[in-house]
């Protein structure tokens, strides 16, 4: 079951594809309520592990993101590191822009927190 959220000025645009498996994330995400903003993607990430299997291509390219997303997006990345350690592999890419050093430092944070994930920072214009 593919699931599609549409960005708004609030939240970011956030696609989970099963054919083929990935899982992209895009924009700002401060919505007012991050637990019900989140809670379906976490239940989709965590329902990878009966759902599906194989490769999953994970790209992330945020602008901003507030702490309590922060948190929420930690939820993701063990959900993506359980579906892992199931036997699956999972390729992360975190988008960053060359000038914002907070989301480049935010992605390594990610990057050395979840270490058994294939993990690339890229610095785009």
């Amino acid at each position: 079951m593919n699931l599609h959220i549409a960005a708004t000025d609030r939240t970011p645009e956030i696609s989970l594809t099963y054919q083929p498996l990935k899982l992209l994330i895009q924009g700002e995400s401060f919505p007012e309520d991050v637990s019900a903003f989140y809670g379906q993607v976490i239940n989709a990430i965590n329902a990878l592990q009966t759902q599906a299997n194989g490769a999953l291509q994970v790209e992330m390219s945020m602008i901003y993101i507030n702490s309590s997303s922060i948190k929420a997006m930690y939820r993701i990345f063990e959900g993506l590191d359980a579906y892992r350690k199931a036997g699956n592999q999972v390729e992360v890419v975190w988008k960053a822009e060359e000038d914002d050093d907070i989301m480049q430092e935010l992605g390594e944070d990610f990057k050395d927190r979840f270490q058994e994930l294939i993990f690339s920072i890229i610095q785009h214009g």
